[in-house]
This record gives C-alpha cells, sequence and structure tokens, in this order.
C-alpha cells in the first residue's frame, strides 16, 4: 500500500491541490514526487491529446435543457438582436426584467432563425474581426462554469458565424493559482501562438480564493499582496493577446454564498474589470443578471411575469440552465461587437 501511494504520490498531490489547495510539498521534497512523475512519463498518462472540439452532442443534460428551449411566438425579436431594418431604432430591455418563459423562447427562436436576424449593431471600441466571412478560431476558457455556459453560446454562434471556429476547451477545477498541473496563462499563450485563436472568451475564478504558493513562497488570500499576484497572472494573458493581435472577453464572477468566494470575486472582479479595461479589452459583468457582490447573496430573482425564478444552483457557485442562458446571451453579443460586415 505504501509503494503504490509512493508511485502515485505526483497523482495524490495533483488530486489533494486542485480540489483542496493542500500542496504535499509544502511538508515533504519535491524531489520525492519524481518517481511517481517518471512513471506517469513511462506508462503516458495524461498523454491523451482532448478533441480540439468540443461538440453540443456532448453536453449535459442541463446543458441541452438550456439550448432545447420552445419556439417563440411569431414576431418576437430579442433584446440581444433586431430584424434587418433601416430604420429600426436602439433597442433595449433588461433581461432580468423579461419573464422567463419569454426569454427562453426568445433564445431558441434567435438560434433557429439565424438567417431572418441580425445581432444589433452598435458602434464598438473594440477591434473588428470577419467573424461571417473568416474563418476565425475562437477559444472558451475556464472551468466548470464555463462548461455550463460556452455550449449554449457556441450553438448560437456556430449559426450566425458559420465560417469560423469555436472551440470549448474548459476544464474544471482549473483556474489561475494552481499552475503546477493545469496552467490557463500558458494554455492560452499556445493557443493564439500555434493555434491562431483570435478571441479568446474566459470566465473562471471559484477555484481560486486560495494562498498561492509560488517560487516557494506564501502569497496568503486576501493579501494585498495576493492580488498583486494575481493580477499578475491575469496581465500576463491580456498583454500577450494584445500583443499578438488576438481579442479577450473576460466574464466577471457573479455574487456567492461561501464568504470567502463571496470575498475572492470581489477582488477577483476589480482586476479582471480594470485589467479588460486597461488593454481596451472586454468586460462582461453577471451580476446585472444574477444580483450584485455588495448585497447579500440571492438564489431567486424577481421576475414581474413569473414571479420567483431560481438562477443559482444549490452550491451557491454555479447557475441553473435559465441564467446559463442569460450570461451566454451577453457572452454571443460581446462577440458580435468583433464582427465587421
Amino acid at each position: 500500500m505504501a509503494c503504490n501511494t509512493f508511485l502515485w504520490l505526483d497523482s495524490l498531490d495533483q488530486y489533494l491541490a486542485t480540489r483542496f489547495h493542500f500542496y504535499l510539498t509544502e511538508y515533504i521534497p519535491e524531489k520525492a514526487l519524481t518517481p511517481s512523475i517518471e512513471l506517469k512519463k513511462l506508462l503516458g498518462v495524461g498523454d491523451k491529446k482532448e478533441p480540439e472540439f468540443t461538440r453540443i452532442e456532448t453536453t449535459t443534460i442541463k446543458q441541452r435543457e438550456a439550448i432545447e428551449v420552445p419556439l417563440s411566438p411569431p414576431n418576437v425579436i430579442s433584446p440581444a438582436v433586431i430584424k434587418k431594418d433601416e430604420d429600426a431604432k436602439e433597442l433595449v430591455n433588461d433581461v432580468v426584467t423579461v419573464s422567463d418563459d419569454t426569454q427562453l423562447a426568445m433564445a431558441k427562436n434567435n438560434a433557429a432563425n439565424p438567417s431572418v436576424i441580425s445581432v444589433e449593431k452598435i458602434k464598438s471600441p473594440y477591434a473588428s474581426l470577419p467573424l461571417k466571412t473568416g474563418n476565425i478560431k475562437v477559444m472558451f476558457a475556464g472551468d466548470s462554469m464555463m462548461q455550463g455556459v460556452a455550449p449554449i453560446a457556441i450553438n448560437t454562434l456556430q449559426k450566425m458565424y458559420p465560417k469560423s471556429q469555436f472551440v470549448d476547451l474548459s476544464k474544471q477545477s482549473t483556474g489561475l493559482t494552481v499552475k503546477r498541473y493545469f496552467d490557463w496563462p500558458t494554455k492560452i499563450k499556445e493557443g493564439i501562438a500555434k493555434e491562431n485563436y483570435k478571441v479568446i472568451v474566459i470566465f473562471l475564478g471559484p477555484n481560486d480564493p486560495w494562498d498561492i504558493y509560488d517560487n516557494k513562497k506564501v502569497y496568503k488570500f486576501p493579501s494585498k499582496e495576493w492580488e498583486a499576484l494575481y493580477q499578475e497572472r491575469v496581465a500576463d494573458v491580456l498583454s500577450y493577446a494584445k500583443e499578438h493581435g488576438a481579442q479577450i472577453i473576460w466574464i466577471g464572477l457573479a455574487n456567492m454564498n461561501e464568504e470567502r468566494l463571496k470575498t475572492g470575486a470581489v477582488i477577483q472582479n476589480r482586476v479582471f474589470k480594470n485589467e479588460t479595461q486597461k488593454y481596451n479589452f472586454q468586460y462582461v459583468s453577471t451580476e446585472e443578471i444574477v444580483g450584485p457582490l455588495d448585497q447579500p447573496y440571492k438564489a431567486y430573482i424577481k421576475d414581474p411575469v413569473k414571479g420567483d425564478v431560481l438562477m443559482r444552483a444549490s452550491d451557491g457557485i454555479h447557475f441553473t440552465p435559465t441564467a446559463l442562458r442569460l450570461i451566454s446571451q451577453r457572452v454571443v453579443s460581446a462577440i458580435v461587437q468583433l464582427d465587421q460586415e
């Protein structure tokens, strides 16, 4: 038993680090993991290449519920889109004040009929990309929250921009604080350099509000030193993207039920928003959909038609299909701002 544990010590350390943010190397020399690492290399563990494209068919039942919704009544126009009409005026609606049934119907109608609608064109301060006419590659990066959002957004975007490619590389239990076993900054940089991704949508964070161990130094959460290092890691991604002509769309965190995660979200959103603005990238807020961080956590929102609508999962972190659809609409709108005819 002891021998088996020793041979798989690296795997145990990886599990504890990603699941509980507990590092064996805080108590044993890092070289003690070498036999385990070499064994994994010998056996080819972790060498299997993940498929580049995550198809909609692989989504979970809850994700399917978010995509497969009833068709809307005739002539219904989504708050995010308008019909092609030279005299059409700017259409503005608060997504939270529209009834859930109507929102679901609108979302499906828009996805099912991309040829008869176009997303509302607004003057965008962001760089333009030929999404409709060019073969643009878009990466969706993040943790389990992105695993809920990406399939819904991709389902709509593939219909709107059939010549462009949308790739979901989200991976649960990942973030920016633990880089030993999954390094998002490196993954994103490689994607830009080797795969020529021109747009990267990022949604992560709940796995990050823990102490950061970097170069044998501990950055205690939620200290100023922790925030500064976290900011460096975010800026590292953004500066690289800017330098290589890629666009970043960063989705902010929602209110959290657990106090530690809520504290983290406040700090992280401040970093996400400030850094994206600094590099002239887009920041997509989720607080406007499910409630601001400066107010108590609420699992439900008030709908004037349907009443209380459940927006959050029982863990107080993740989202219901209704919330996922609304967040995905914001993501689609952000990508549309990058499109040029």
